[in-house]
């Protein structure tokens, strides 16, 4: 079997969206996890966790809004929305409700679940550029690093949009092939 034709090209591209993105999710959560432990060695595990959900909650509300953005732009009726409301474990919530067909419903919940990392890495990828080039005075240094800490620590993925992410799974996958089989776009060799 030949690993390179015009047949497997595109699958191999199709694979790689869906794993770049649940692996940059996973490292995220390795090092919030990792911070977080650093902390909570330097003050405890109450501040540690104080600072990791509470001090950042910008960062929940950069999450909470990726995902009603997400919702909203494809098509999903989005319903309710917490930027910072506490109740346990939870820190914030969207609600939306899927619309259309089975198509256009699996892509709603597939863009919706990924949205926290998907505008989390673009949101960092700015903040750094800002923190590179535009930052001049030390509080613009304190600000950007807040954010993108913030960013940082709430840009996973909860159990649950793992769960929806999944449903849209399939068929966003078959969607990537066909784009990556008519464009003829490749991101390996």
């Amino acid at each position: 079997m030949q690993w390179d034709n015009e047949f497997l090209i595109p699958l191999y591209n199709a694979l790689l969206i869906p794993a770049a993105v649940f692996g940059i999710g996973l490292i995220v959560e390795w090092i919030g996890g990792l911070l977080t432990t650093f902390l909570g060695m330097l003050f405890g595990g109450k501040i540690a966790f104080f600072i990791r959900n509470r001090l950042t909650f910008i960062g929940t509300v950069h999450h909470e809004l990726a995902h009603a953005l997400f919702a909203w732009i494809s098509g999903a009726k989005v319903t309710k929305v917490e930027l910072f409301h506490v109740r346990g474990e939870q820190l914030g919530c969207v609600e939306f409700y899927p619309r259309g067909n089975t198509f256009t419903k699996a892509i709603q919940m597939m863009l919706a679940s990924i949205a926290p990392v998907v505008c989390g890495a673009v949101s960092l990828c700015v903040l750094s550029w800002f923190w590179c080039y535009r930052c001049t005075l030390t509080w613009h240094y304190i600000l950007t690093g807040y954010l993108m800490v913030s960013i940082l620590f709430h840009m996973n993925m909860s159990s649950q949009d793992i769960k929806n992410a999944w449903k849209g799974m399939p068929l966003t996958m078959l969607i990537c092939y066909i784009i990556f089989y008519v464009t003829k776009i490749s991101f390996i060799g």
